[in-house]
């Protein structure tokens, strides 16, 4: 087995500048639809995350001014930096929204290209768009125009399926047109969230373009997000699933590329987070029934990979009492493992 020396073996981890704004290091929370709201962003950012995406929202839907859009992007000053992601296939009212989110202060601002649903391939948004590169170019000016201060980014999937690889051309499209950098999730449209993400065509994509490339995809531990770096050549890793369960994770790639052990968040750490989480949640959601739900899809990720997590899920999945999921949650994360 090839060796590596102590360079190939750390990747750097630390400030990325992206346009006109530097990070203070190159790990990002990816946007995650259900998942990144406002309660979950604070929890990723007091753990380490450099910056935070929204959930994707309807260019459209802010544009008519409709409820639902405009609570996705509701923000909280601690949360910054912040990034909104638009999704759309219309440069009109791309450019509106991104202008709207503007005058709402946003300095980030990304393009949904690789949400690989449904619902957004029958309106040609999304990973759709990689089908046919040119259409990017207009909307990414658009876009451009619109923001010609701040930060200007596009996400994308590596193509619509291995036999249509359109990532790298994107990329450069994106750069022409003035992204000031681009993530790339390591699976084609094709593939939804089934196989392995593909690092080799990753590194393909940041050679392509001179913009910062962060890479995405199967990063669930810290090691794997330092394997990433390295294997890609990439400028910062955006990790979503894996913080969802592990929010820690950022402050672990920190530690573990500074040659230092991986903390294992202690039993009181755990429940702590647990408490943040909920009373943010509570604040935020204000509804109960909404807060439940919303709950068990936490409370069942924070519990992966813990000793009696399985009865623990079940009995929280089964449960529609918040105050008895609140008791069974403080018990199961306050106890030693």
């Amino acid at each position: 087995m090839m060796q590596l020396n102590d360079a190939e073996a750390q990747p750097s981890v630390g400030p990325v500048t992206i346009g006109p704004r530097t990070l203070e290091r190159n790990l990002v929370l990816a946007p995650m639809s259900g998942v990144t709201n406002l309660p979950f962003r604070l929890i990723a950012r007091e753990a380490g995350a450099a910056l935070v995406f929204t959930e994707t929202v309807s260019a459209m839907g802010l544009v008519r001014r409709g409820a639902k859009s405009w609570r996705l992007v509701e923000s909280a000053p601690r949360e910054e930096p912040l990034a909104y992601q638009l999704f759309g296939c219309e440069k009109d009212a791309l450019a509106e929204a991104t202008g709207m989110l503007v005058d709402h202060g946003a300095e980030f601002i990304d393009l949904n290209l690789g949400c690989p649903v449904k619902k957004f391939i029958r309106k040609g948004a999304g990973s759709a768009l990689l089908r046919q590169p040119a259409r990017v170019a207009p909307l990414v000016a658009s876009m451009r125009r619109a923001i010609p201060n701040g930060v200007l980014s596009v996400k994308m999937r590596l193509g619509w399926s291995s036999d249509s690889i359109t990532a790298p051309e994107v990329a450069r499209i994106s750069e022409a047109e003035g992204a000031d950098f681009v993530s790339v999730h390591g699976r084609t449209r094709a593939q939804l969230y089934s196989g392995k993400v593909d690092r080799a065509r990753i590194a393909e994509v940041v050679r392509a373009v001179r913009i910062p490339v962060f890479a995405n995809g199967d990063v669930a531990t810290a090691q794997q997000a330092l394997d990433m770096l390295r294997e890609t050549g990439a400028a910062g890793v955006m990790i979503g699933r894996g913080a969802m369960s592990n929010p820690w994770i950022f402050s672990q790639v920190v530690e573990l590329a500074g040659g230092r052990p991986v903390p294992r968040p202690s039993p009181r750490e755990r429940a702590k987070l647990v408490e943040r989480h909920l009373s943010l949640m509570m604040h935020y959601f204000r509804e109960p029934t909404q807060t439940v739900h919303m709950l068990k899809k936490y409370l069942c990720a924070y519990s992966s990979g813990i000793h009696g997590g399985s009865s623990f899920r079940d009995r929280i999945n089964r449960s529609a009492d918040l105050d008895r999921m609140l008791e069974d949650a403080r018990r199961f994360f306050g106890r030693p493992t």
